[in-house]
C-alpha cells in the first residue's frame, strides 16, 4: 500500500514539474552578475540653513547688498560618526543632490568628503536664484537637481571617509536689486543622498 502511495506522489510530483514554466524561476537572472545587481538608495543630509547663520552681512535694513559675491561654510568637516559608507561591492555610485534656494542670489556650491569633491562639475555652472519682484521681495523660490557619477577612485575614497564639507558662495542676480534685510532672512536648503549599485559577488562573507 505504501508503495502505491508512494507512485502516485512522484506522479503527482512529475506532472507539476512538467507543467511549471521554467522561466518564472529566472533563473539566468541568477546565473549572471547583472541579475545579482540591486541599486541602492542612501540619504546622507537633509537641512535648511539661513544665511544669517552663517555669513555677515554688513549693509543694514533695507539698504542694497553691495558685495559682487559672499562666500561661507554650512558644514566644516561635519563628521561620518556612526554612518560610515561601506562602498564594498559599489560598481557605481551617483551624488544626488537638490536644492531649494530662497534666496534673491544665484550660486555655486562645493561638496567634498574627506577632500575629495564630489561635485567637481558644477563649479562653472551657476544655480538660479529666487525670482525677486522691482521691490527686492522674494516672490518664488528657485528648485534644482544635479546628479554626479563618481569615478573609481573617488569610490574608493568614500568608503575611507570620515567627514564631509559643504561650502557655499552667493552671487548678485542677473537682473533686480538684493536688500540687505531679504538676503539675511533667506535660507537654503539641502537634501544630499547616493544611489549605488552594488555587485554582490563582489561583496565579502
Amino acid at each position: 500500500m505504501r508503495r502505491v502511495v508512494k507512485f502516485f506522489q512522484f506522479v503527482i510530483l512529475t506532472v507539476a514539474l512538467i507543467s511549471c514554466n521554467l522561466s518564472d524561476f529566472q533563473l539566468n537572472k541568477l546565473a549572471t552578475p547583472t541579475g545579482l545587481s540591486p541599486i541602492i538608495y542612501r540619504p546622507i543630509l537633509s537641512a535648511t540653513y539661513a544665511v544669517k547663520d552663517y555669513a555677515v552681512v554688513k549693509e543694514m535694513s533695507n539698504a542694497p547688498f553691495k558685495e559682487d559675491s559672499l562666500v561661507f561654510s554650512l558644514l566644516p568637516g561635519y563628521p561620518l560618526d556612526g554612518m560610515a559608507l561601506n562602498t564594498t561591492g559599489n560598481d557605481s555610485v551617483t551624488v544626488i543632490i537638490k536644492t531649494l534656494n530662497e534666496s534673491p542670489m544665484k550660486y555655486r556650491y562645493t561638496l567634498s568628503i574627506s577632500g575629495t569633491v564630489l561635485n567637481s562639475g558644477s563649479k562653472q555652472k551657476y544655480l538660479s536664484s529666487a525670482t525677486i519682484n522691482t521691490q527686492g521681495d522674494v516672490i518664488e523660490n528657485s528648485r534644482d537637481s544635479l546628479e554626479y557619477h563618481l569615478s573609481a577612485t573617488d569610490i574608493v575614497n568614500l568608503g575611507q571617509a570620515n567627514q564631509f564639507n559643504l561650502s557655499i558662495t552667493l552671487y548678485q542676480p542677473d537682473k533686480g536689486p538684493v536688500l540687505a534685510n531679504v538676503l539675511k532672512e533667506s535660507s537654503l536648503s539641502f537634501l544630499i543622498g547616493m544611489r549605488a549599485r552594488i555587485n554582490l559577488f563582489k561583496m565579502k562573507g
